[in-house]
């Protein structure tokens, strides 16, 4: 522990950091699908739908492409750099969001957001790299909990924002506060940065970096990716589908039922963090399947309730007319995100342990193109599949894919088991 001195206060910076990086992001991110009802005002609930799904798409495909070289990047010349490059552009992308005067420049920009971000891996990878190794799962833990519970205070205030003050403000005032964050990063982060400069012969080709790191780590990957499928597969739709339950477009009150519904889903992934902190480093098995099969059983509730409500049944909600149906989703996306963001942290723990502490920076990176192509798919196949089947059908094929990644964690836990303590040994006699 002494060689990490400061490990607890970049963990606490960090956290809050992010907490007002992922809350400025979602104050306008989530919200996507109204702004592009707003920029293309002539265009159908179908083509809305393939818009919502191709801006998310094109975003995660900047990250799957770029977050590897950020990465590579951030073992060669820092953490603490990749990590204000990540908020300097966040900045940038979110204030220029706020000026998209069509479909086509905002869709640009989320690439471009996808090329320039990444606020979360760049944090990520500072937290692991200067964390010791049997506190990396209670480190990575109580780090997620900043991105859900900032992602659900963005989604509480970014519904009052978008009703009060237009979904362009909105996008000012999150570049403003992720601004803020790149000054606290700066500030307030230490990193005692030493490049490690491995032997020729194992590590300057490819081959090696395969061996050495990304084989290793490939069943960690693989689990992560399937998760994020599943995990993403209706977060470009969740707003259409309250607005469909709640009696269409016509209907006032979308935009604070969103809030409240996206906003629970963050506070439960928050929970998850925040409670599987102290056990991540025990038993991430067990935890891993068990979350994954909870979290199909309550994704599959989404489709099923809202279909035994008669759709009519309407109460006054905290001001606002809401159906049953709409409401109904609240609970069931909190325990759906709870699980599903308890595999999430246990992911990111296993990536870090099974990687050595040369190779942390090009693998967490690596693993972001792992999220981003897992996540691409969930998009594209929402993307699909909404607009010709049907929102609800996602919420049938989401919990298959939960029950899948639950089959996946046992059968790769032995692999990731003994690839652990290999790293533990390898880190005791080569520090």
């Amino acid at each position: 522990m002494e060689e990490y001195p400061y490990w607890r206060r970049n963990l606490w910076v960090l956290w809050v950091a992010q907490f007002v990086s992922v809350c400025g992001f979602s104050l306008s991110i989530p919200f996507a699908p109204y702004f592009l009802q707003a920029l293309a005002p002539d265009a159908n609930a179908k083509q809305i739908r393939f818009y919502a799904a191709l801006a998310a798409f094109i975003s995660q495909l900047g990250f799957a492409v770029f977050s590897p070289i950020w990465g590579w990047l951030a073992d060669r010349y820092g953490r603490k750099n990749m990590a204000l490059r990540a908020a300097f552009g966040g900045t940038l992308v979110l204030g220029l969001m706020g000026f998209s005067q069509n479909v086509t420049q905002f869709i640009l920009l989320r690439a471009l957001q996808g090329i320039l971000t990444g606020t979360i891996a760049a944090s990520m990878t500072l937290i692991a790299c200067t964390t010791p190794q049997e506190k990396q799962g209670y480190a990575l833990g109580i780090y997620s909990s900043s991105l859900f519970s900032g992602d659900m205070t963005g989604l509480f205030l970014g519904g009052f924002m978008a009703a009060n003050f237009g979904f362009r403000n909105s996008f000012h005032i999150s570049a403003v506060l992720v601004l803020g964050t790149a000054l606290l990063i700066l500030l307030g982060t230490r990193e005692d940065f030493r490049r490690t400069l491995p032997a020729p012969t194992k590590t300057t080709d490819k081959s090696g970096l395969w061996r050495t790191a990304m084989l290793p780590a490939l069943p960690a990957l693989l689990i992560y990716s399937f998760s994020c499928l599943a995990y993403c597969l209706d977060e470009s739709q969740v707003a259409l589908y309250v607005e469909q339950l709640n009696g269409g477009p016509a209907q006032p009150g979308r935009e604070f039922l969103t809030s409240l519904t996206l906003g629970a889903g963050s506070l439960g992934a928050m929970s998850a963090g925040l409670l599987l902190s102290h056990f991540i480093d025990r038993n991430p098995s067990r935890i891993a399947f068990i979350s994954a099969t909870v979290a199909g059983m309550t994704m599959l509730m989404m489709a099923l309730l809202p279909q035994w409500l008669p759709p009519t049944l309407r109460m006054n909600f905290l001001g606002h007319s809401a159906t049953w149906s709409a409401l109904c989703l609240i609970p069931l996306r909190l325990m759906t995100v709870f699980f599903a963001g308890g595999v999430d942290t246990i992911c990111n723990t296993w990536i870090s342990k099974v990687t050595l502490p040369s190779h942390r920076g090009v693998m967490f990176g690596i693993s972001r193109t792992f999220r981003a192509i897992g996540t691409c798919s969930g998009h594209l196949t929402a993307g699909a599949v909404a607009p010709t089947l049907g929102i609800t059908t996602l919420y049938y094929i989401g919990p298959l894919a939960f029950f899948l990644l639950a089959m996946m964690v046992s059968l790769l836990n032995r692999r990731l088991t003994r690839r652990i303590e290999e790293v533990n040994r390898l880190t005791i006699h080569h520090p």
